[in-house]
């Protein structure tokens, strides 16, 4: 396994990186990692980084790695030991991934800390877990049990149950859907609308009216296409809604999937029989259906550490005001709970795009790693 391949980039002058391998006490899996280490004798405080659900670490260029792995340089750079794991059934490490249950990878992310607890160059009083998405929602999980952290930082944490964020996101069966172009062609009219409408305006001009009668008419316009825009959301989450209750009350794949496949065609009626398949079985893996009966509110009580919530404001897969608040109720109890609110970052704490080719290469926030950074150095 490469040294690069976990740590994002190839290790500087200013850290040390060892290949790695803990053993999970849920099966006996093993996983393996890379641990990096500052330069200097220690101890370090440490964190174990959680990536989001499917993942995959050894893909630096997805915006999920990039988040972390500019993370784990900047936190290296600060003196801050960082361990991650390649999940189960990736890298080498064992289990599938497609069966890994949000229990299971809580189990996971103990065996690392236990890991890092037996080494001398790292301090043990500052020893925390970092997650992104899913994985925060693990580091979360682990926050609650007796070999807990020290600290959690949670990144796009759930705060409402998993049926509620997955059907409110947009394509929530693993946006597989390949060459259908039902979304592609509904956006395209979506931009000629408006394009028509502009056109209209400026002919309005010409005829005589006045920039207040153009703009009346361009507002009605807009109006006009964000409550469509809103129906087609709306219809989509209740789509979606009604997949997810055909997962929850069919546990036999092969008859879920079947129905699953034809609600889908309804809606794509383009899409390639392959994705089709990958799609629906995507949806009835053992992994998403213990995310589908996933609810973090039992478990948030139980975490007595500090907490640092981080959410971007612009985030369409984990919506920030809804689950924000879900998460301040069910930590209501901790004292020791921080919040930090980005506005017009995504997801993956990138500034939000409108389109897929933008957002590949959309920018990070650069303050997020020396908020975090600056966060736990504050914990003593």
């Amino acid at each position: 396994m490469s040294l690069a391949s976990l740590s994002g980039t190839v290790a500087s002058t200013l850290d040390r990186s060892e290949a790695v391998a803990v053993t999970s006490p849920a099966g006996g899996v093993r996983l393996n990692g890379i641990l990096r280490l500052p330069t200097g004798q220690g101890p370090f405080p440490a964190a174990v980084l959680l990536p989001e659900r499917g993942v995959d670490a050894s893909n630096p260029h997805s915006a999920d790695n990039q988040l972390l792995n500019g993370l784990a340089d900047y936190l290296v750079r600060q003196g801050v030991a960082v361990l991650r794991l390649h999940e189960r059934g990736r890298g080498g490490s064992g289990g599938s991934a497609a069966t890994t249950t949000l229990a299971e990878r809580s189990a996971d992310a103990i065996a690392a800390l236990n890991y890092l607890r037996t080494r001398p160059q790292v301090d043990v009083t500052r020893l925390g877990l970092i997650g992104h998405g899913e994985g925060a929602n693990v580091a979360l999980l682990a926050g609650a049990q007796p070999l807990a952290p020290t600290f959690v930082v949670a990144m796009a944490a759930a705060g409402l149950p998993g049926r509620e964020v997955l059907a409110t996101q947009p394509a929530m069966y693993g946006k597989v859907l390949g060459n259908d172009s039902t979304d592609v062609q509904r956006a395209r009219k979506y931009r000629l609308d408006m394009l028509a409408a502009e056109q209209e305006a400026a002919k309005m001009r010409l005829n005589g009216s006045n920039a207040a009668q153009v703009q009346t008419y361009l507002d009605q316009q807009r109006l006009r296409q964000k409550a469509a825009m809103r129906r087609d959301e709306e219809a989509l989450i209740k789509q979606q809604r009604a997949m997810l209750e055909i997962v929850r009350q069919t546990p036999d794949n092969g008859q879920a999937q079947a129905i699953l496949g034809n609600m889908l065609r309804q809606r794509y009626p383009g899409i390639a029989p392959t994705d089709l398949q990958a799609s629906v079985q995507t949806l009835t893996t053992p992994a998403y259906r213990s995310y589908l009966s996933f609810d973090p509110q039992p478990d948030l009580p139980g975490v007595k550490c500090p907490v640092l919530l981080l959410q971007g404001e612009a985030d369409r897969e984990v919506n920030a005001a809804a689950n924000l608040t879900a998460l301040r109720k069910g930590l209501r109890n901790n004292a020791r709970v921080a919040e930090l609110r980005y506005p017009n970052l995504n997801h993956a704490l990138q500034f939000a795009s409108d389109t897929p080719a933008e957002a590949a290469s959309a920018a990070f926030n650069p303050d997020t790693p020396a908020d975090v950074y600056k966060w736990i150095s504050s914990q003593k």
